[in-house]
């Protein structure tokens, strides 16, 4: 029988982290989802065998899965991993609005610097300024 609860603790994770690693393998997978697969005695229900050796290649090895059979030796062999931190090369993230007319503005400057994306368009202006900008500090 599935123990999801025990697994969260020996890998140190919670159920909003494993919820949202899940959403982002199946879309449907959210809260409700996740209180059937953690009362499976009420519900019948389990995650399928992808889905927990996905789990696994993300968070680690872990009592508690129904699919994947574990002895004490392999659980020892691979203690819980450590908290991930932040994988992103560009983890900063701006946000900002335009109407219209401005977007309009914006798109045609996009294809003038031949930029694919808004991101590119973005570091390419900021290099543009922050290189006229040592330029007139000379």
């Amino acid at each position: 029988m599935t123990d999801y609860t025990a697994y969260r603790e020996h890998v140190g994770i919670s159920n909003p982290e494993m919820t949202k690693a899940l959403h982002s393998l199946y879309r449907g997978f959210g809260r409700p989802a996740s209180s059937f697969i953690n009362n499976p005695e009420k519900s019948g229900v389990c995650l399928l065998p992808e889905a927990e050796v996905f789990l696994v290649n993300r968070f680690g090895i872990g009592p508690g899965l129904a699919h994947m059979v574990f002895t004490d030796e392999t659980i020892a062999a691979n203690p819980p991993k450590k908290r991930r931190t932040e994988n992103r090369r560009k983890k900063n993230r701006i946000s900002f609005r335009l109407d219209d007319a401005e977007l309009e503005k914006a798109e045609d400057l996009r294809e003038s610097y031949g930029a694919m994306t808004w991101q590119e368009l973005f570091e390419k202006l900021l290099r543009d300024a922050h290189k006229r900008w040592e330029e007139d500090d000379t």
